[in-house]
């Protein structure tokens, strides 16, 4: 069996990945910014590299990984986060050499990166999504017109939530609006969509356009509770969004992975688009858990291999991120039902994002990872004495 590079090993999904990969017989090198990673600690990793920064020391992380990728004979790149797929994407004539990037071109990628993209298409294809003001299109005094509060303003690139804020005022408009432009250029304008449910679409496109493998997962809580990353979520059936996904995916001739996120209109009970992610989903332990191994699965067609399409998963069965399902409780105001559902066992077949008796040690690395990550900022906010408030700890997105 070959090897794989798995990049952003102190993400949640990225330890799903290593795991799935190494129980199949793959030699697994981990790879992080940060010497205390939860996928360095799996008892899969043949070993563990340190790279910069693809956020802080972009071109440094390119380098190092190219030196590594050149150095030893990996089957396949696997870069987790939106971060670090966005910078090996845009570098892969660096990579593809010595290695297998199992992504779409850059092009086709930015329809998922790329929210202003994402909408672009589904106007193009019909696909049923927020009534959106793209940039160009007008500013806040068009997205009042045309979309009433509350009034949804996104950055154009972001995941998990981030990036984005729901204003129920013309102050809180303008704000938010001035903010997220300084910290991260255009913005986009969209109606509230009333929550009837959040679901996902998971796929594998193994050729251009063909269907490879599927979940299907609906969220059950997320952080923050108005809609987020979700912290516990199940695998249902719906056959019509399967077929409104796939139809939308093979249209653009995808290739690789996509997970389609839809919000069900609580007026309508229509499915609304609200994006593609191009990337392993954070809540990838529970497609595997189901019966459907995409990282795997990605290593093959990285190969050559050709999987048999096989759109079969096991359904009714459930999966946890303890830790941030634990903080969603403090984000709620029904303060004594949450911690009721959180301390209620699940009903149903469930498994952990991380949490794992046959391979326990990434917890204790996730632990030391958020040490880290608060031990620096105290370094660094030291001035700031007794008051300085506790940082906000980066938890993977989905």
């Amino acid at each position: 069996m070959g090897s794989t590079l798995v990049l952003d090993a102190n993400a949640r999904h990225g330890v799903v990945a290593i795991r799935s990969l190494g129980a199949r017989g793959v030699d697994v090198t981990a790879g992080s910014a940060s010497r205390w990673s939860a996928g360095g600690f799996s008892r899969h990793v043949d070993r563990h590299v340190v790279f910069p920064s693809p956020e802080n020391d972009p071109s440094g992380f390119v380098r190092d990984v190219e030196a590594e990728v050149r150095a030893r004979d990996y089957d396949m790149l696997l870069p987790i986060s939106e971060a670090t797929v966005e910078v090996v994407s845009e570098h892969r004539d660096r990579f593809e050499p010595a290695t297998t990037l199992p992504f779409p071109p850059e092009e086709q990628l930015a329809v998922g990166v790329n929210k202003r993209r994402t909408v672009e298409a589904a106007r193009e294809h019909d696909v049923p999504h927020p009534e959106t003001v793209l940039p160009g299109e007008g500013g806040i005094d068009a997205a009042v017109d045309r979309l009433g509060y509350p009034v949804v303003v996104k950055t154009q690139r972001g995941e998990g939530g981030n990036g984005t804020a729901v204003c129920h005022t013309r102050r809180e408009l303008e704000y938010r609006t001035r903010d997220l432009r300084a910290s991260h250029g255009p913005v986009i304008f969209q109606e509230f969509v009333p929550n009837g449910g959040e679901r996902g679409v998971y796929t594998l496109y193994g050729a251009p356009g063909e269907l490879t493998a599927l979940t299907v997962q609906q969220r059950l809580r997320t952080r923050p509770p108005s809609g987020g990353a979700s912290t516990y979520r199940e695998t249902v059936v719906d056959p019509e969004l399967v077929e409104l996904a796939d139809e939308f995916l093979a249209a653009l001739d995808w290739y690789g992975l996509a997970m389609v996120e839809f919000r069900v209109d609580a007026r309508t009970g229509e499915p609304q688009l609200l994006e593609i992610n191009p990337r392993l989903w954070g809540s990838l332990a529970l497609s595997v858990y189901a019966g459907v191994n995409f990282p795997y699965l990605l290593y093959r067609v990285a190969v050559g291999d050709e999987p048999e399409p096989d759109l079969e998963y096991d359904v009714g069965v459930q999966a946890r991120c303890l830790f941030t399902d634990a903080l969603q409780v403090l984000d709620r105001e029904d303060t004594l039902t949450a911690v009721r559902e959180f301390v209620t066992p699940a009903s149903k077949p469930c498994c952990y994002d991380l949490v794992s008796r046959s391979d326990p040690l990434p917890a204790l690395g996730q632990v030391l990872y958020w040490a880290s990550v608060y031990l620096d900022d105290e370094v660094e906010d030291d001035d700031e004495g007794p008051e300085a408030v506790l940082p906000e700890v980066p938890i993977p997105k989905r």
